[in-house]
């Protein structure tokens, strides 16, 4: 079966709204004659859906990537965060339990949860690990904050607050800040802030009501100062970055450059700038707080095994970068869910590594009778030390990628800026150096954030590297009636699992 879906107004490749925005009832239907008994989370769907939510193959592995299955069938993981041991904690959301997987053991832990009913599944996207110890995540199909003890292996549950005249509320990402907790309300136009230390089933909190009136408020980050960095847009029309200042109560917003769709991620990195990923295009972005611009940055195109494209009906496949992390090295991570991939993206060295993950689902692509096609739906990630664990939602999966594992290649670009009149073109030059043996033809990728046709890369496909570097010219053209402005163009090579990219700044007058 294929899932393709009409998402943010336009065909595109992926998941439907449930994997989007997280929408998921928290009614089970499928208990029906089509449904066989299995005493296991899969009984939540019928038996014609299962390999559509639960799982199509056993972990796999590669190079880089090494997956785990989670011994319940169809716990559907998603929200994933790590502890100081190295633990790592994930929020199964078609069972409502937290799990434990111990790196060192290999072993999972699966902690049942007497207050979830039956046959009940929910979204259960942010988590956290506090400093007691304890274990914060959302749950937006019952709308409660949930707290789970590891010490004494309690669940505890506690309304999330409704927005006076608003009819929806949902909890969705949750940052522990100190003794902090910030959750943002996904449609209920506002951020929560509530202390660690709750009793009762009523949270105590502030609120941070989101300013405008746009439809979605998005994840939250707090920089060096204090400060809380959020989005608040309305899909194809914009929006703004919003910056709330708690010892004055006051809000500063920066209008979100032009072509922004869905900006769900945000980070921040050590010097103070601030990240974006939008889930309804290619781009990932940054605002600098000192010049207060935004500079637009682009992810190469999704290989064709990750959409499949049979049926011949995506034009423009884009890989839908989600939530992001700044690790320890000041390097951005992120999710690119319909691309099947985790990017990094290195400010210090101008550069992108994309690493394709081993598993994929093909009920979520136009697959049709291709092989070792689809996504496995990777929708959270985390840093830990030289690690980025993930959770697969449709794979029953959790895995890690090893940072330090070396690449295949190295790529470096010349000139990195170049400046063109309207009709001009210029060439760069894109060396490959190869750091092991490189047997398969290189395929050369790129793609920049100029609107369509305003720019026009061209270039050789495909390159042989014959275990000396190799130096290929890319000739980078402005349209006729190109719009002036400053662009990214991204030129890369991918071998295998893994694409290897660096950005040259053009500026078109």
């Amino acid at each position: 079966m294929i899932i393709m879906a009409v998402v943010f107004g336009a065909i595109m490749l992926g998941s439907s709204t449930v994997a989007l925005f997280g929408g998921f009832g928290n009614k089970n239907t499928a208990q029906t004659t089509d449904t066989t008994i299995t005493g296991t989370p899969a009984d939540n769907y019928k038996d014609k859906d299962r390999p559509t939510f639960c799982e199509t193959s056993d972990a796999k592995s590669n190079k880089y990537i090494t997956e785990f299955k989670i011994p319940t069938a169809c716990t559907q993981p998603l929200g994933i965060t790590t502890d100081p041991s190295g633990n790592v904690w994930f929020t199964e959301s078609n069972t409502g339990k937290i799990a434990k997987f111990d790196p060192s053991t290999k072993n999972f832990t699966e902690y049942t949860n007497p207050l979830w009913q039956p046959h009940e599944k929910s979204m259960m996207w942010g988590i956290g690990h506090a400093p007691d110890g304890n274990i914060w995540y959302t749950d937006s199909g019952h709308n409660l904050i949930w707290r789970f003890s590891p010490t004494d292996e309690k669940y505890a549950n506690f309304n999330y607050p409704k927005t006076a005249g608003q009819s929806e509320v949902f909890p969705q990402m949750l940052v522990i800040n100190g003794k902090e907790i910030l959750v943002n309300d996904f449609v209920g136009r506002k951020i929560t802030s509530f202390n660690l230390d709750q009793v009762g089933s009523a949270i105590e909190y502030s609120t941070i009501s989101s300013p405008g009136n746009y439809n979605f408020t998005s994840d939250m980050a707090v920089d060096s100062n204090g400060k809380i960095w959020y989005t608040v847009w309305i899909y194809q029309q914009g929006g703004n970055l919003v910056r709330y200042d708690p010892q004055t109560g006051n809000k500063t917003q920066f209008s979100l450059p032009p072509g922004i769709l869905a900006p769900n991620g945000i980070s921040i990195d050590q010097d103070g700038k601030v990240w974006v990923t939008d889930t309804a295009s290619s781009i990932f972005f940054s605002f600098d707080q000192r010049s207060q611009q935004f500079t637009k940055l682009i992810t190469s195109m999704p290989a064709e095994s990750t959409y499949g494209n049979a049926s011949g009906l995506i034009k423009t496949p884009i890989s839908r970068p989600y939530w992001n992390q700044v690790d320890d090295n000041g390097r951005i991570w992120f999710n690119e869910q319909v691309a099947n991939s985790i990017g990094v993206f290195d400010p210090a060295k101008n550069s992108l590594v994309e690493y394709r993950v081993p598993s994929a689902n093909p009920n979520w692509s136009d697959c049709g009778a291709l092989q070792d096609c689809g996504v496995a739906q990777v929708l959270d990630l985390t840093t830990s030390d030289d690690k980025v664990w993930f959770t697969e939602w449709v794979e029953n999966n959790i895995g890690f990628l090893d940072t330090k594992t070396p690449l295949p290649i190295d790529v470096i670009m010349t000139p990195t800026d170049i400046t063109l009149h309207r009709g001009d073109n210029s060439t760069v030059s894109f060396t490959i150096t190869p750091n092991e043996q490189i047997i398969d033809p290189v395929t050369i990728v790129t793609a920049n954030t100029a609107n369509t046709n305003d720019i026009i890369v061209s270039g050789n496909h495909q390159v042989t590297i014959a275990g000396q570097p190799k130096t290929v010219s890319i000739s980078i053209s402005a349209d006729n009636f190109a719009l002036t402005g400053t662009y990214k163009v991204l030129i890369g090579a991918r071998y295998h699992e893994v694409t290897i990219s660096n950005y040259v700044t053009v500026t078109i007058k």
